[in-house]
């Protein structure tokens, strides 16, 4: 799923410089690990509950709460860099909006949180403005026991299976 939300970022947002998942390329004191090129795009999963209603099929629905963070360097100044990295985070956000990112019915409609401005002194210090995007989206996850199995042709009811347990009726397929 990671994988098409990165997808779908680099087709809203033409022209960024890098788009990759979210692994602590930066903090509050701005990036910390590898290479961090702007304007960029990084997503990750922050966490996954389990969601309220469960399939019942073998499956486990996750509430996953994802997070797109956009960062933007502009030298003519913190309110410039502020504006791209919040236009970016509004262009991803309508995209991030009821999207299933090809992966229904597994995938469940996203349900948009907010956009959020992660700014720190030490990221404008560094030349940078941070935006994050945030959403929730219920991911269904393992094997449904009953995909690929047989259709019954017949139904039969046991009115007292417990006292007459060969003592079964036919039923009749309504139409």
């Amino acid at each position: 799923m990671q994988d098409a939300i990165l997808e779908a970022a680099k087709a809203a947002l033409p022209g960024l410089a890098q788009v990759e998942p979210y692994v602590g390329q930066f903090g509050a004191d701005g990036p910390t690990q590898g290479r961090v090129t702007a304007p960029a795009f990084f997503v990750a999963a922050l966490d996954a509950p389990l969601a309220e209603h469960q399939p019942g099929d073998g499956r486990m629905a996750l509430d996953v709460r994802w997070a797109a963070y956009c960062l933007a360097r502009n030298a003519r100044g913190p309110a410039q860099r502020g504006r791209d990295a919040m236009s970016m985070a509004v262009a991803f956000a309508q995209v991030a909006q009821d999207a299933q990112w090809a992966l229904a019915p597994e995938v469940q409609h996203a349900r948009l949180e907010g956009v959020q401005n992660l700014y720190s002194a030490a990221l404008d210090n560094k030349g940078f403005a941070l935006w994050a995007v945030t959403w929730r989206q219920v991911v269904l996850v393992g094997e449904d026991m009953w995909a690929g199995g047989d259709t019954p042709s017949e139904i039969w009811v046991g009115w007292s299976p417990e006292t007459y347990p060969d003592d079964y009726e036919e039923q009749e397929a309504q139409p």
